[in-house]
């Protein structure tokens, strides 16, 4: 067992802390690794909105219809299993008044994507507007069956049993509707309809299907206006004449004006499948890398317990050996848990905030210098060059390192 003794020369002083500084590098440089090879892998990305989609998109929002018509013709000429792209241009021939094509648009959507819950909204839409009722009811049912909370498609089958003079199912879908919606722009107008169906039952005569606009049944696309020629610009709406669009269920891009993608659930769960396939094998070989690399650098400096490679938290124990760290050096790998009591010191002692900022700031100044010494310590242990510490301690390079420790001779 070595036991400390005062150090009187200076230059064992630094000799010794050179040695520390070696062994904590190499464990520092061992996290940082981990991190840094799992972020320098790309980040799968679910889907990407064609261009085409894109343009006709801004197009319809614009009120240019016919445009947009096109593009989405030319969309599908390319891609003719894109449901999107007949569920979209369903909703522009919808606003330019051409119903028949706007339902075989989205009859075809729905035969692509059977489980696409909002191309059944906007099909018992145009069922609405040819007074096939209990079609439009069927579909919007249909769409509540498929997702859950489809807010939209509970307020129009209620609408619809509204105009059918059937106010208890009007009340109980009014109800559903503020209950997947309860922040909803219209809610004081939908709950003083339901006192009024529960008061009169129905007595008095609800206005046309027509009438009155319905919120969120399109995916980013406002609809004219009453007033308004079909294919015209809408102008600003009234309050509680706009709702808030839902789009079916798919990726959000997160770029301004471009709805999120949507997508059958049939899609969304092929894709997750893949992408959870590649997530699984980019983890594997971000823990089986490294974890390998330190077991052959542990063998190849004779260090004892080599296995521990393999085991998350020995690795670091582990790494600390090869560099001649001693243990209680893991401790400074876990500095940064101190910035958790940042606030509350600052809360009994106000600093303005220079307590915190202190404190977070030398926590990663000994991190940074730790892991620096722990792996200048393992590339000294290896019988290499400094060189190839610094390089493990740099996160872009030290895969590199890491490889080249275990492998060479």
């Amino acid at each position: 067992m070595k036991t400390s003794r005062p150090i009187a020369n200076p230059r064992m002083f630094i000799k010794k802390f050179h040695n520390i500084q070696s062994r904590m590098m190499i464990a520092i440089m061992i996290a940082l690794l981990v991190v840094v090879s799992v972020s320098c892998y790309p980040v799968p990305v679910f889907a990407e909105l064609p261009q085409g989609l894109t343009e006709a998109l801004e197009n319809q929002k614009a009120g240019r219809l016919k445009e947009a018509v096109e593009i989405y013709t030319e969309v599908i000429a390319k891609n003719p299993r894109s449901a999107e792209a007949y569920n979209w241009r369903g909703i522009a021939y919808e606003d330019l008044g051409q119903l028949d094509q706007a339902l075989e648009d989205f009859n075809k959507a729905i035969q692509i994507a059977p489980d696409y819950a909002d191309a059944y909204n906007n099909r018992g839409e145009i069922y609405r507007k040819k007074n096939m009722i209990p079609q439009a009811i069927g579909d919007y049912r249909k769409a509540t069956e498929l997702e859950k909370n489809f807010a939209e498609a509970y307020y129009n089958m209620g609408l619809m049993y509204e105009i059918q003079k059937r106010d208890g199912l009007a009340v109980r879908e009014y109800e559903n509707y503020l209950k997947f919606k309860a922040d909803a722009t219209d809610k004081q107008q939908v709950l003083d309809k339901i006192e009024a169906l529960k008061k009169t039952a129905g007595a008095q005569q609800p206005p046309p299907p027509s009438a009155e606009k319905k919120p969120g049944e399109r995916p980013g696309v406002p609809k004219p206006l009453p007033g308004k020629k079909a294919g015209e610009a809408p102008s600003d709406p009234r309050p509680g004449d706009l709702k808030k669009p839902v789009a079916p269920p798919g990726v959000d891009l997160g770029i301004p004006g471009v709805p999120p993608i949507p997508m059958s659930p049939d899609m969304m769960a092929a894709m997750a499948a893949g992408t959870g396939l590649v997530g699984f094998i980019i983890s594997a070989i971000s823990y089986l890398f490294p974890a390998i690399m330190l077991f052959l650098i542990a063998r190849k400096t004779n260090t004892s317990l080599p296995w521990l490679a393999f085991i998350p938290i020995a690795q670091f124990i582990l790494a600390l050996n090869i560099a001649g760290k001693p243990i209680w050096w893991a401790l400074l790998l876990l500095m940064p848990v101190v910035w958790v009591a940042a606030p509350f010191l600052e809360m009994a002692v106000p600093t303005d905030g220079i307590l915190p900022l202190a404190i977070v700031g030398i926590s990663l100044i000994v991190l940074a210098v730790a892991s620096l010494l722990i792996c200048l310590g393992i590339a000294r242990a290896r019988g290499k060059s400094a060189i190839w510490g610094v390089l493990l301690f740099i996160p872009c390079t030290a895969p590199i390192a890491l490889a080249y420790l275990g492998l060479s001779k």
